[in-house]
């Protein structure tokens, strides 16, 4: 009987005990009980925990917890690998932890229909760069910075002189004005998107009266830029292109805005439109403005003081790989040529090609296929016309290694046969399959005798610019930069020594191409090959 007693005690201490490891929690993690709460969690072992949700057996969270909360969840301490459910069983958060509880690598959310929503790299706790990718759910990818002013991360011209003060205050970026003149303080936000989205919460209490304030956003000087201002009196909105100044609403009012409140304000592009907005209410709305610049910031006009705070940047569509070329092609400024230089996707071409474009996008053979990417501008030398761009698309895979070779030594041999491979006049009639020119070399210099340049007798269209230019055996000796309209078969090429040059100058690019197996190739199986090189460059 005595045995049976203490058997008992036992399993009854035992019961109490894996009763109180569970806990009942409402919806926001708070202390609930059994009847209101939205999950329960229990203790598995070693400090493994486990929550289900109260009506239905569906797991809520599996993971690690070090330090448990039993009051709320929002004080606990994770580790390892985490994760959080919807009911209907789909998974909702994923979140890795280091052992000191602290956010480390990449976090995934999701839709409740089980799609990718937001894919964020942490690095100790912060989002790595600012800046984490947002995924809609028809897939669409878009890049999101994100400015929260807890430090100085971004480099803001963080300064205080006799004019202007600029600091960062409790997460919060306050901006002075002490002249007429006004202030400005901007950082780059270069958009790799085919839209894009500008928003932050201004305080503009302290602006005194008939002083303006807000975004200043495609900046690239004081001659180029565009701006989104407020007043207490009403809003503003224009552009300023090499120093011409167009307005566009010049203190209209708008209703939603709050005279000594927060107020938010954003800029969305949006195909061929922009959208000013204050507090969700559309302010103005016009067509797309000139991007000048990569810069945005904030600006006031005259004295005044404001403060802004959580400052978010979203490129929309964001490398959304390969578009459909017939809609890729309605807003095209300008075509050229280029060629791959490496096969992580860097292309050699002239800098007039891609000179004060707001978009570049590449379209190459791919496996037989024209696709179309985006790409970016990492290097320039205005002076001899060459630029180096980089295709900057998640659907982009690295390349095999590239089959040709830079000549050795660049010489140019006079009446040496040459020719190149280009997109002339692509969108106006010549179509964009590629094309084979060939020639002589006619002299080692070029126009008026510029000694970075040699003239060639191929004939080369608007369109051909930036393409390369071959030896007869396949070897890149330079790239297409002009011609002289008024004369038959005469055109122009930048020296190779020049574009070696440039190339140096890139450091994730350690060799040239240096393939010889071209050189016993027919000229037919010669440009096969290198048509998977050669690339359509379209400008925006």
């Amino acid at each position: 009987m005595k045995q049976v007693l203490i058997t008992l005690l036992v399993a009854a201490i035992a019961t109490t005990a894996f009763a109180q490891d569970i806990i009942y929690f409402d919806k926001k993690g708070k202390l609930s009980n059994a009847t209101e709460g939205y999950y329960k969690r229990q203790k598995e072992a070693d400090d493994n925990y486990k929550s289900t949700f109260i009506n239905g057996d569906g797991i809520a969270f599996e993971g690690k917890i070090s330090v448990a909360s039993t009051t709320d969840e929002n004080q606990n301490k994770y580790v390892g690998k985490c994760k959080w459910y919807y009911k209907n069983g789909k998974l909702k958060t994923e979140k890795n932890y280091n052992e000191q509880g602290i956010e480390e690598g990449t976090s995934n959310y999701y839709y409740e229909s089980g799609k990718l929503w937001k894919e964020i790299e942490y690095l100790k706790g912060v989002i790595k760069d600012n800046r984490y990718t947002e995924y809609g759910e028809d897939g669409k990818k878009s890049k999101i910075f994100e400015e929260t002013f807890a430090n100085n991360s971004n480099d803001w011209d963080l300064y205080a002189s006799d004019k202007s003060s600029a600091k960062l205050n409790n997460g919060m970026f306050e901006l002075t004005s002490l002249t007429k003149e006004g202030t400005s303080r901007y950082i780059n936000l270069a958009n790799s998107g085919e839209d894009m989205a500008l928003e932050a919460t201004f305080n503009f209490s302290k602006l005194n009266d008939g002083q303006k304030a807000g975004f200043v956003f495609g900046f690239k000087d004081w001659n180029n830029y565009n701006y989104y201002l407020i007043s207490k009196d009403g809003i503003y909105v224009g552009t300023v292109y090499e120093g011409i100044s167009a307005t566009k609403v010049d203190g209209m009012y708008v209703s939603s805005f709050e005279k000594e409140k927060d107020n938010s304000l954003k800029i969305i592009t949006f195909d061929d439109k922009i959208i000013f907005s204050v507090n969700g209410e559309v302010s103005y709305s016009c067509e797309t403005m000139v991007m000048s610049g990569t810069k945005s910031g904030f600006a006031i006009s005259g004295k005044g003081a404001i403060t802004v705070d959580n400052l978010i940047y979203k490129e929309i569509n964001y490398k959304n790989g390969a578009v459909p070329t017939s809609k890729s092609d309605a807003d095209i400024k300008a075509t050229g040529s280029g060629i791959l230089i490496a096969e992580s996707g860097y292309i050699i071409t002239n800098h007039h090609v891609i000179e004060d474009a707001k978009k570049i996008q590449v379209e190459m053979n791919v496996n037989g296929v024209a696709k179309t990417f985006t790409a970016t501008l990492i290097q320039q030398d205005k002076e001899n016309d060459l630029a180096i761009i980089k295709i900057n698309d998640d659907e982009f895979k690295p390349l095999p290694k590239l089959k040709y070779s830079f000549k050795e030594s660049g010489a140019i041999e006079v009446g040496a046969s040459v020719f190149t491979i280009g997109f002339p006049l692509a969108l106006s009639g010549m179509g964009k399959e590629v094309k084979f020119t060939d020639g002589k070399t006619s002299a080692k210099t070029g126009y008026n005798g510029a000694l970075n340049s040699f003239q060639t007798s191929i004939p080369v269209q608007p369109g051909n610019s930036g393409g390369p230019v071959f030896t007869d055996n396949g070897e890149m000796l330079g790239v297409i930069n002009s011609t002289i309209k008024s004369a038959d078969n005469v055109s122009y090429a930048i020296k190779l020594n020049y574009i070696k040059n440039l190339v140096e100058t890139i450091s994730e690019i350690s060799t040239l191409p240096n393939d010889k197996s071209l050189l016993t190739l027919s000229t037919e199986e010669k440009i096969k090959i290198l048509t998977n090189y050669v690339t359509l460059i379209k400008v925006k």
